[in-house]
């Protein structure tokens, strides 16, 4: 049986905008991990070793890092192609170049079924931040629509403090239905037009009616993979969302020990 963390509080945003916070009894993920199903809940922690990192130099993250991650997606998901978004760094204001990079500490999905027509369309504000990837990867429109399945991924890694403030809570996909997500349109997100739908969770209809997990003291050779849609998934109409967000540490030890994180998204595309 899992038994679970401390109590925390994890924050919905309601369909008319208002944000409610409800308590929450977190199941430890690393207990929970024999039983965890990936396409299930959508998500898993794997230890991955990354030589001579600099998490905090973007040009390693989105030169060398971007190759590592490409390699991760293709053997995680035996997907035949992988492209691989750049990273977002998140942390306190004095880390993050922009105040979308905080860490999000409201519960959500990154993509809703709009995914899908939005890679597929070139003429989709989307565009203009996807293009210049495709072409980079040796990919194009033409085979993205070609694709009989897309799938993407994030990669998320602690690469701060052990044991900071504002981790990372994740939620079982099967337990949070598509009725409890409502879709909401982002227009700019870190200084770019792109347009994409995101889902927010509503709150529960009960107490713990979500199962949240969280990794306690992620390492820097471990990474939380999940899933943000999967156009199978979709066809067959099971959940292809994994809500997650940051909450407020409980451990005094994590006071005033800021959460620096990394996150790389890869588009996976498969041919059959």
């Amino acid at each position: 049986m899992l038994h679970p963390l401390a109590p925390v509080q994890i924050h919905y945003a309601t369909p008319n905008g208002a944000l409610e916070s409800h308590p929450t009894a977190l199941l430890d993920g690393r207990a929970a991990l024999p039983t965890l199903e990936f396409a299930a809940t959508g998500f898993t922690l794997q230890r991955n070793i990354i030589s001579n990192p600099d998490w905090t130099d973007p040009n390693w993250i989105n030169d060398t890092h971007r190759c590592h991650i490409r390699k991760l997606a293709m053997q995680f998901s035996h997907c035949d192609e992988a492209i691989v978004y750049p990273g977002i760094v998140r942390g306190p204001k004095s880390l993050v170049d922009h105040d979308d990079h905080l860490p999000i500490q409201v519960a959500h999905s990154d993509f809703t079924d709009d995914y899908r027509p939005m890679v597929l369309n070139p003429s989709r504000a989307y565009a203009k931040f996807l293009s210049p990837l495709l072409a980079e990867a040796g990919s194009s429109y033409t085979r993205i629509n070609a694709a009989k399945r897309i799938l993407v991924l994030q990669f998320w890694r602690n690469t701060g403090a052990i044991n900071a403030d504002l981790p990372l809570a994740i939620a079982d996909a099967s337990s949070v239905p598509y009725s409890a997500l409502h879709r909401e349109t982002v227009v700019q997100y870190g200084g770019d037009t792109l347009e994409f739908e995101t889902f927010l969770v509503k709150p529960p209809a009960t107490p713990n009616a979500y199962r949240w997990h969280h990794f306690a003291k992620m390492q820097h050779d471990e990474v939380l993979i999940f899933r943000t849609y999967d156009s199978q998934l979709e066809e067959t109409g099971q959940p292809y969302w994994t809500p997650h967000c940051a909450f407020v540490n409980p451990d005094p030890e994590a006071s005033g020990q800021a959460r620096q994180s990394l996150e790389m998204r890869a588009l996976c595309l498969f041919d059959r």
